[in-house]
């Protein structure tokens, strides 16, 4: 959950050149007020620049960032008419600022407090990326070189589709991008275009390994209903489109690697996903190709398409509680 923040900020007039932030949103008012109030102390303290680039489909977000604006004016908002969809969303969204570095934050993505100034320290490196943590564990503060680049993106390519876990220069931002390999990149832009700077130069990359940043965990996710055509088939297609990157051996451990360290595809993953009736039969046969790479679970997948669905929900209200017992005391 975003940190509540009720007392007044002291907003510096002019801007922060070194950083900025730039947020898509897609009808999630609440949810975007609140993690943007939760922010506002240290971007006030900074002078960070926001932009919001709002695909909604009515004007809740227009109205509750007219009020926040007139508390912190550093705030740039605009409503697409028409909607651009999520992947134009990214890239229009990541032009609005003029700063050398954007930092890409998903609507439903907060930064904790002291994560702004750990980020700026980072950026006096001038690195063409800095990856900042979410949930990555036993990772620590690094500066990656040219030289493991390849080897960084084999381990955290997965990690990378989170919408917030990069701050992209200038030059990766400037990258002429065809329709075509757009298209190779669905639902998956705002990696596709890291890695396509990295297929043309050395890169050196910087990594935040403090948790710094968060999910609200108010959020319902976009992508529930459309996981395998998401994680599995536009998912692989992404990672296939760089074969200058990853040779096919490398391509398929890191299609699984996604499922591997998320768990979507997981067991426990699928059985949710059939307690929904979103793996059944019809959608296993539609991805089973690109699913037998992304997860190494395709046999159990299967034989839960044949298992009612209310089977599965009642196995899950038993194994939560418990499961929520042993998050609770691993953290005490």
């Amino acid at each position: 959950m975003a940190f509540e923040n009720t007392q007044k900020v002291c907003v510096l007039t002019k801007s922060n050149s070194k950083l900025a932030l730039a947020i898509p949103t897609y009808n999630r008012p609440e949810l975007l007020e609140e993690n943007l109030r939760s922010m506002l102390p240290e971007l006030a303290k900074f002078g960070i620049s926001v932009f919001i680039s709002d695909d909604s489909t009515n004007s809740e977000t227009a109205k509750v960032m007219a009020d926040l604006i007139k508390e912190y004016p550093l705030l740039t908002y605009r409503h697409n008419n028409p909607r651009l969809g999520h992947d134009a969303n990214f890239f229009s969204t990541l032009a609005m600022p003029d700063a050398d570095y954007v930092w890409y934050l998903g609507d439903s993505i907060f930064i904790r407090p002291g994560g702004i100034e750990r980020a700026l320290k980072k950026l006096e490196a001038e690195p063409d990326f800095c990856f900042v943590n979410a949930y990555v564990k036993n990772f620590e503060d690094a500066r990656i070189e040219p030289e493991h680049a390849h080897q960084f993106l084999l381990e955290y390519v997965w990690y990378l589709t989170l919408s917030g876990a990069t701050i992209y220069g200038r030059k990766s931002r400037a990258i002429t991008v065809s329709d075509d390999t757009k298209k190779c990149w669905s639902n998956f832009p705002q990696l596709g275009l890291i890695l396509k700077y990295c297929s043309k130069y050395d890169a050196c990359f910087e990594w935040v390994g403090e948790m710094c940043i968060g999910v609200n965990q108010k959020k319902k996710s976009y992508w529930g209903a459309q996981a395998f055509n998401v994680f599995a088939k536009d998912w692989s297609t992404l990672i296939r489109s760089f074969p200058s990157l990853f040779n096919e051996l490398e391509s398929k451990q890191v299609i699984r690697s996604h499922s591997s360290n998320t768990g979507i595809f997981g067991v426990l993953g699928l059985i949710r996903l059939r307690s929904a009736n979103i793996l059944n039969i019809t959608s296993y046969e539609e991805f089973e190709t690109d699913f037998e790479i992304a997860s190494n679970h395709s046999v159990l997948a299967k034989f839960l398409c044949y298992l009612p669905c209310a089977s599965c929900r009642f196995y899950l209200a038993l194994i939560e509680p418990i499961r929520g017992i042993r998050s609770w005391v691993n953290r005490s």
